[in-house]
């Protein structure tokens, strides 16, 4: 599977173009796809798109294009904060199941140091890698039925502009990652 065969995952944020992203079906038949990728701009877009189809090919989700029938579509939102002179990539994945509820919603934010003016500028491929790793790590985790149930949604802070946010994760309610980050469910429905 090529990048180029990633047409679905359309940008509204960046501009960018329109991908697909398509893969065989893993042996469960729970098809997944990409609907969209909003937030970045067109070069990080893209970049992103090849990362999710390189990252795709490591794990035995069934990714379809957004154009097929699938039991799940993902919406992927990315937006870069400077923070106390600190940037961070703060992303979401929003994961719906065929009647359009959500059925999990995926966040973090990746440090990248100081991005100066445009924290755009600061995000590499690793980054990328490791926010398609997580999101990958959690749906595969919704797949087979592991991850949290949905509890109560927290309140959002009284200052500032919230992209996402989460209680602190217990070891119960986190998957480690390799790195030492975590990822945090926000919300599991089972249907």
């Amino acid at each position: 599977m090529s990048a180029a065969s990633l047409g679905g995952c359309a940008s509204s944020g960046g501009g960018g173009p329109a991908n697909a992203y398509a893969m065989a079906p893993a042996s469960d038949g729970a098809t997944i796809a990409f609907e969209q990728i909003d937030g970045p701009p067109p070069q990080i877009f893209d970049r992103m798109v090849s990362v999710l189809d390189s990252e795709s090919k490591l794990r035995s989700l069934a990714i379809v294009s957004r154009e097929a029938p699938a039991a799940y579509r993902v919406r992927t939102y990315l937006s870069a904060q400077v923070v106390s002179g600190k940037s961070v990539i703060a992303w979401v994945f929003d994961v719906y199941d065929r009647n359009q509820q959500r059925a999990l919603r995926l966040s973090g934010e990746e440090p990248i140091g100081r991005g100066g003016r445009d924290p755009w500028n600061a995000v590499d491929d690793m980054v990328l890698r490791k926010i398609a790793q997580a999101g990958f790590s959690g749906l595969a985790s919704m797949l087979s039925g592991t991850a949290p149930a949905e509890s109560a949604p927290a309140a959002a802070p009284t200052r500032g502009p919230a992209v996402a946010a989460a209680e602190p994760a217990s070891p119960k309610s986190a998957s480690d990652m390799s790195d030492g980050s975590s990822v945090v469910a926000l919300g599991y429905t089972d249907h």
